[in-house]
């Protein structure tokens, strides 16, 4: 597997752990929430980029992978969007952020910030996405 499958791994199991944050957390969703559901996270990466490269084979590379968590909530009628996605949101930032490296997947998760998008499919439903930088090192020739 690849560093930035590796990643994406890491973030979607630290965030479907025992309590999982959402009861609906995917990777790389292409669909709209579904009416039965009212809440779900989405990871995306996003790209990856060489930040401190040696020329000499066999040493390290260090890599910083940006990645999109999307935090997905039905705003219920009388909740404004932006509160309805809130303790989502915090969950999701809290449980990535309680071991910053992903059980060694990253050497460390660098929150970026956060967009909103509100009713993001004409259901009344708001997406928060979390933006996170990860910075990963590999070795010699392998992702």
């Amino acid at each position: 597997m690849s560093m930035v499958n590796d990643l994406v791994t890491a973030v979607v199991d630290a965030l479907k752990a025992a309590p999982a944050v959402s009861t609906r957390v995917e990777r790389v969703r292409l669909r709209a929430l579904p009416a039965s559901a009212g809440t779900a996270v989405v990871v995306r990466p996003l790209g990856s980029d060489v930040q401190d490269a040696e020329l000499l084979t066999g040493h390290p590379y260090v890599w910083t992978t940006s990645l999109a968590v999307e935090c997905y909530a039905r705003a219920p009628q009388g909740t404004a969007p932006d509160v309805a996605v809130d303790a989502l949101l915090d969950a999701v930032y809290a449980r990535l952020l309680q071991d910053p490296t992903l059980g060694g997947a990253a050497t460390v998760l660098q929150p970026q910030g956060i967009s909103y998008d509100f009713d993001v499919d004409g259901e009344n439903v708001v997406c928060a996405t979390l933006h996170i930088n990860a910075r990963q090192m590999t070795v010699g020739s392998s992702l």
